[in-house]
């Protein structure tokens, strides 16, 4: 405030500063947005509006809501993939294959909105890149199978197995049908058993 002729007088209010934008700033807020609201409520108003500017900006980024959505799903395959890489380094067989479990888990639970887009096909149709990353996301797993013995084909088809199993336990979890069970204690049991197919191939 200053006085000027004896009256107090407003200092002009500083307008606020739009936001920064840039595509990998806006895939990381949708990131959070997903884990926050869900993949259905995904907008490009609803993401701009938690952004605090306005749709149309966005689309100096992104050229549409399924461009973001397929960049997303990109991007958390990738982090899968790393996750995985970077929790059975070092280990072999079952040591391994328990770490991958337990970090597979802890993700779905921690990142929801993130691993529904891991799991939703592409928009669209036929993503031929969105089906090679996906593919890629059991190199991990092959790596680790390869410690029982297991090659090519066998190895694939017992990785798909072993994502199948996962999955299917961390759904059943997130829509309540594991209430009042020792859920840690059946995924640890799960695990093992798949451990342990794995040594009599």
């Amino acid at each position: 405030m200053t006085r000027q002729g004896g009256a107090r007088m407003a200092q002009p209010s500083t307008p606020r500063k739009a936001p920064r934008l840039s595509r990998d700033s806006i895939v990381n807020a949708a990131l959070t947005f997903l884990d926050r609201d869900g993949w259905d409520a995904l907008t490009i108003n609803a993401l701009a509006t938690q952004l605090g500017t306005k749709g149309p900006s966005l689309y100096n980024h992104v050229h549409s809501l399924d461009d973001l959505r397929r960049t997303v799903r990109m991007r958390v395959v990738g982090d899968i993939i790393g996750m995985l890489t970077n929790v059975a380094e070092g280990r072999t067989r079952d040591d391994a294959v328990t770490a991958m479990a337990s970090a597979y888990r802890s993700y779905a639970h921690h990142h929801p909105g993130r691993y529904s887009a891991f799991t939703r096909m592409p928009l669209g149709g036929d993503d031929p890149d969105f089906t090679e990353a996906t593919r890629a996301a059991a190199e991990p797993v092959i790596a680790v199978l390869a410690s029982y013995g297991l090659e090519g084909e066998n190895a694939f088809y017992a990785a798909l197995e072993f994502w199948s199993a996962m999955h299917g336990f961390v759904l059943l979890e997130m829509t309540g049908a594991m209430e009042g069970i020792d859920s840690d204690a059946v995924y640890s049991d799960m695990v093992m058993r798949l451990a342990s197919g794995m040594e009599r191939r």
